[in-house]
């Protein structure tokens, strides 16, 4: 594809920003990219901070995911440790944290998310762990050997992923959540009480219904206490209570809530200024979703790249999906719903390999969630992106084929 745009910026060099960079070179752009972010690290995988790089199984290396030759050969300028402290959309300038100016024709908003923060007290001691950078990682990996007990404060993904990585490494786990059950407000009560039991089965202590209000020690953590009273001795402690999208970045005409609103194309409501990944609210299935995860990050990515150059515009219609690996465990969740109609069990929990079907009140399937069915993962993508009916009384049967237990009319 040729191309009339000279100057890309590309704000976040994360997932979604360093895929969408590779992605206008594929595409054809052959105009200036530059790929601003304030870490100081080369682009890296952020996955495998909470599981593979945790236990030691991958390096550094096996988690970049471009190298100062790859960005070299691709003509992509990279300005690390640095952000865009403002733009102005008339003159289509940015100016940058270091004082630099830069001018753009196409404006690419990748700017992720931050975690949020337990403002409590004692959150200054030593050994109080956030992880999403891999600063992060490196942090608590260096003071594994001096951990034997850990608490986890929020039972999400990361913090069950991290819970399943440290008891794997013979630690003790903590894991605290004030919901009654961890996940539910995305898998259902069902599939928290599977999940809670699952760690439970693994050996962690999961503590649900209760909050953190203190951490204690001196200049280190010694303990968590809770609001129920209940007193919790650990070495180190990791908090995953959640993210913000990063919508720093703010002019007058751009549409926010919770992360940059944008259209099917990842078109904000700025004129040649567009954004993806973890910092935007996309368009699916009638409602404007947030998705914080991998393969959402890449995919629209690299469509909205596609996009920034013109030509026919192509709709991000992908099926969201997010993994997670817990244990043996291999979890895979398609779609997003979160008022679902009924559920269908297919196939059986106790044999730790199941799907999970949340329908709505039409019997349409909006989402789905595999456990170790991976070869499910097809069909079910195909299930939910043609939004047809099924018939929910066949699903639970495994000897019949999913796609045939879509809803026909009769002639």
């Amino acid at each position: 594809m040729t191309t009339t745009v000279e100057t890309i910026v590309i704000v976040g060099a994360g997932i979604a920003g360093t895929h969408a960079a590779e992605a206008l070179r594929i595409e054809g752009h052959e105009g200036r990219i530059v790929l601003i972010d304030r870490d100081t690290q080369l682009p890296y995988d952020r996955p495998p901070l909470s599981k593979e790089y945790m236990l030691g199984e991958s390096s550094e290396t096996d988690i970049t995911l471009q190298t100062h030759e790859n960005l070299t050969e691709l003509r992509i300028d990279l300005k690390l440790g640095v952000d865009i402290v403002s733009i102005d959309s008339e003159k289509q300038t940015a100016v940058l944290s270091d004082g630099e100016t830069v001018k753009w024709d196409k404006l690419l908003l990748t700017t992720g998310s931050s975690l949020r923060e337990l403002p409590i007290k004692g959150s200054d001691l030593e050994g109080i762990h956030y992880l999403k950078t891999l600063s992060d990682a490196k942090a608590i990996r260096r003071k594994l050997d001096d951990i034997q007990q850990v608490a986890i404060v929020g039972a999400g993904f990361i913090g069950a992923e991290l819970a399943s990585s440290f008891k794997k490494l013979g630690k003790e786990v903590t894991l605290l959540e004030r919901a009654p059950l961890p996940l539910a407000h995305i898998l259902g009560d069902e599939m928290g009480e599977y999940f809670l039991q699952m760690h439970q089965s693994e050996g962690v202590d999961a503590i649900m219904e209760d909050s953190v209000v203190q951490f204690n020690g001196d200049t280190h953590v010694e303990e968590v206490l809770t609001e129920e009273g209940r007193t919790i001795p650990c070495q180190a402690v990791i908090v995953g209570v959640g993210v913000i999208p990063n919508t720093a970045l703010l002019n007058k005409e751009l549409q926010i809530d919770r992360g940059y609103i944008v259209n099917e194309f990842g078109e904000t409501s700025l004129p040649n200024v567009y954004a993806a990944g973890d910092c935007a609210m996309w368009p699916f299935l009638g409602n404007n979703i947030h998705i914080e995860h991998w393969d959402h990050a890449i995919n629209h990515g690299k469509n909205v790249a596609k996009n920034m150059l013109g030509g026919e515009q192509t709709s991000y219609k992908t099926v969201p999906y997010f993994w997670s690996d817990q244990y043996d465990y291999r979890l895979q969740y398609f779609g997003h719903t979160k008022n679902w109609e009924t559920t269908v069990l297919r196939g059986n929990k106790e044999d730790k390999e199941f799907s999970y079907f949340y329908l709505n009140k039409s019997n349409v399937i909006e989402a789905a969630l595999l456990v170790n069915q991976p070869k499910n993962a097809l069909p079910v993508r195909r299930l939910i992106n043609q939004q047809h009916p099924v018939v929910p009384e066949l699903l639970p049967n495994t000897d019949i084929k999913l796609k045939e237990c879509m809803y026909v009319e009769a002639n």
